[in-house]
């Protein structure tokens, strides 16, 4: 009898199966708890990367329409709530947004979208939580500095018709961004460079001419040929023949009063040859220090490389630069090259713009452009106010800042 009791007792002692279940639950349950946890730790962090990505778009997109001054701040706030709507319909599946704050400051060039949002929990609901929070802030700002531009447009003859009408909205488009009708925070000047088969100096002409002509001029020879140099002396005076071809429209120095700006743009007529390289000379004299005295006070240039003041050019052009006058020189586009190349080593931005451009006109413009990106492609109308549209933006300096 004592040895079968001994039997039981040991044979229970030894039984381990009933434990094993045990601690198989508690670890299976545990393992459960970690697997869900990480399943809603990836819905979070899936759903505030989505979030942070349409945050940011919605802030650029609002900074954008906030830069150009044709828009209300209804219309920015609007613009921003669109597209983070339009981002957040793909793959925001597991969220519930129950606000999005667009906060818009003109005086300081900000535009902040603060997302309101929460991600419903799975597996985590059974430990008392039935969703997480997930807020997120995305500001932009326009990093300006005083920007000076200056404009070499074509006006010559192959520009008739629509085209010269498609560059005259596309003009006025940039000059309405950068000079809204509330202001800027920031000193924003432009200036005119029409060209043609020459350049229409208007008043300035016997300046630069040293009195020979009180009209149009062409480029100048010698050793400053390709420089900003002043015109001022025998070797830096610009040149001009008799019966020079000269446009009608007239070189406008820097200014600030959109008004001027666009009654000279809207008087625009095409004719004459393409003498590209005197638009791309121009356009430099327009931003250039070493002019001070030839432009009025309110006109004048500010320093190179100041720390304060973006110095820009655009050269637009239909077509091949086909006209030159000093025969030393080389031709039109060997003078382009020469000058796009000394205004970039001023730390002067060159954009460029082709209009239904042929390909070796392309060329020569993706040569003078500072980067591929500040060259632009223009097939119709619609693309060519584009282009300058986008100029606009890049010259206002948008950037995230939160």
């Amino acid at each position: 009898m004592t040895a079968d009791i001994q039997k039981v007792h040991s044979t229970f002692a030894s039984d381990e199966r009933g434990g094993v279940a045990i601690m198989f639950a508690l670890m299976f349950a545990v393992l459960l708890l970690g697997v869900g946890m990480t399943i809603d730790y990836g819905r979070v962090t899936h759903t505030s990367s989505k979030l942070r990505a349409a945050a940011d778009a919605a802030a650029l997109a609002g900074g954008l329409a906030l830069l150009d001054g044709r828009n209300s701040n209804a219309d920015v706030r609007a613009v921003t709530l669109k597209y983070f709507e339009e981002n957040m319909s793909q793959g925001g599946k597991f969220v519930d947004v129950s606000s999005v704050n667009v906060i818009i400051d003109r005086n300081a060039g900000s535009v902040k979208v603060d997302v309101t949002a929460a991600v419903e929990m799975t597996v985590m609901r059974s430990q008392g939580f039935e969703s997480i929070d997930v807020p997120v802030i995305s500001s932009v700002l326009s990093d300006q500095k005083d920007i000076e531009l200056g404009m070499a447009l074509d006006v010559t003859g192959s520009m008739s018709g629509q085209k010269i009408q498609d560059l005259r909205d596309a003009a006025k488009d940039l000059v309405d961004i950068l000079l809204p009708d509330g202001g800027t925070n920031n000193k924003v000047r432009i200036g005119l460079a029409p060209y043609a088969a020459s350049v229409n100096a208007g008043g300035y002409a016997r300046t630069v001419t040293n009195n020979a002509s009180n009209k149009c001029v062409h480029e100048r020879a010698g050793s400053e040929a390709f420089t900003d140099a002043k015109p001022d002396g025998v070797t830096t005076y610009l040149g001009y023949r008799p019966g020079l071809s000269c446009p009608s429209a007239k070189v406008e120095p820097l200014t600030s009063d959109k008004d001027i700006l666009k009654t000279s743009i809207d008087g625009y007529r095409a004719n004459g040859g393409t003498a590209g390289h005197l638009g791309a000379a121009w356009a430099s004299y327009l931003v250039s220090p070493e002019w001070t005295g030839i432009w009025p006070v309110l006109s004048t240039p500010a320093s190179y490389n100041d720390g304060k003041t973006l110095k820009a050019i655009i050269l637009m052009t239909d077509g091949e630069f086909n006209t030159e006058y000093v025969r030393g020189n080389g031709n039109s586009a060997a003078q382009a090259r020469q000058i796009c190349t000394q205004t970039k080593d001023r730390d002067v931005v060159v954009y460029a713009i082709g209009f239904q451009s042929p390909a070796d006109a392309e060329a020569l413009l993706q040569y003078c452009a500072s980067s591929p990106a500040h060259y632009f492609s223009a097939r119709d109308g619609s693309e060519l106010r584009q282009a300058f549209v986008k100029i606009a933006q890049q010259l206002n300096n948008l950037r995230l800042t939160q």
